[in-house]
């Protein structure tokens, strides 16, 4: 649909299909039948050597250290827009046009342009693009997030795709039984070493199957205990996680954000008057401005919610300190925080990083 509403607003496509993994693809298939269909030269890319490096790697690397990395911000920054936009130029296209669900805007005012929430919210993918640069923003274009999915899909009916009907995917792409355990296991060659399971009081009460098994506030797997119990912490440095029945204990206000991205330029403000106060100080590092508010998402099913934002120094290293106005249940390391305007500009993405430490 985003390759047949180009064709319908005047453009000459190319179709680009990447090859990530060694396995055929059905979805090349259906790209290359697609192509056929709207009369588009269709080419195939085999990116599964940098797949592998910047995506797959990170993602093992991650799970390893205790934290619960989203490989989909890792592909979308350095395949789907680095690489296709590096192709793009290479076939001498200005554009290029994906089927994200989420609308880029140019603030004329401000001359800069700013990843913004799709039409259909239910479907808003406007979280996993906040690490785009300017240049990168000016040359992609999202036909899709003026629309709802449903409208999407009857419209692909109607043009005869049929694929229009597909069920929305799930799981991450490498992944598609959903055993991220079993896939890391076998990616790395030997099973994850067991570790000690602690209460909150400290106290041995169990075994782990290794760390890559668990994610913070999970509370399947972790054996019989006479109650409820969830995965409180995990901590990579002894090989060890934490689990309780207080499920306040979930519950935070505050974290630590590495490996920012801000797209709101310095010293603008964006939705009220009081976050102008703090903007230049939060893209500049000024550990002794007041807090910026802002609009903060947490997960990709996570519903925006009111808090601010401010850099601090911790052991000489520049972090974002992230207040929620009101706790947050699982707050999870290695998920992307994503910080969206206030008021008229809520549907704004300001920036964005990588959890690094619930406080």
């Amino acid at each position: 649909m985003t390759a047949l509403l180009m064709q319908q607003a005047g453009y000459d496509c190319i179709g680009v299909h990447m090859i990530l993994q060694e396995e055929p693809s059905p979805d090349a298939e259906g790209a290359r039948d697609i192509a056929q269909r709207l009369g588009m030269p269709y080419y195939e890319y085999d990116l599964s050597e940098r797949f592998r490096d910047e995506v797959i790697e990170p993602f093992v690397e991650g799970y390893q250290a205790g934290e619960t990395p989203n490989p989909c911000i890792a592909c979308n920054r350095h395949l789907k827009f680095a690489a296709l936009l590096k192709i793009a130029d290479e076939l001498d296209c200005q554009y290029l046009a994906t089927g994200h669900y989420a609308r880029i805007e140019f603030d004329e005012s401000l001359s800069r342009f700013f990843p913004c929430k799709s039409v259909d919210e239910s479907k808003d993918q406007s979280y996993v693009l906040y690490m785009l640069s300017q240049e990168q923003l000016s040359r992609v274009v999202l036909p899709l997030g003026n629309y709802h999915k449903s409208e999407i899909r009857q419209m692909a009916a109607e043009a005869g795709f049929p694929n229009a009907n597909k069920s929305d995917s799930q799981d991450i792409c490498f992944i598609p039984d959903g055993n991220y355990p079993e896939f890391i296991e076998n990616y790395l060659g030997v099973p994850c070493a067991e570790g000690d399971m602690f209460d909150t009081e400290g106290r041995v009460v169990g075994r782990h199957r290794g760390l890559i098994h668990y994610t913070i506030g999970q509370r399947k797997g972790l054996g019989a205990h006479g109650r409820a119990v969830f995965v409180q912490s995990i901590n990579a440095k002894d090989n060890s996680i934490t689990i309780g029945d207080d499920v306040r204990v979930l519950r935070s206000d505050s974290f630590l954000v590495r490996d920012l991205n801000w797209i709101v330029p310095s010293g603008v403000a964006v939705g009220t008057d009081a976050m102008a106060t703090a903007t230049t100080a939060v893209v500049a590092g000024d550990t002794t401005a007041a807090a910026m508010p802002c609009m903060i998402k947490v997960g990709y099913k996570h519903t925006p919610k009111a808090g601010t934002v401010q850099m601090t120094n911790i052991d000489g290293i520049e972090y974002l300190k992230v207040t929620f106005d009101q706790p947050q249940r699982a707050i999870t390391p290695g998920q992307a925080a994503v910080f969206y305007g206030r008021g008229e500009q809520s549907d704004t993405v300001l920036g964005g990083g990588t959890i690094h430490k619930v406080l």
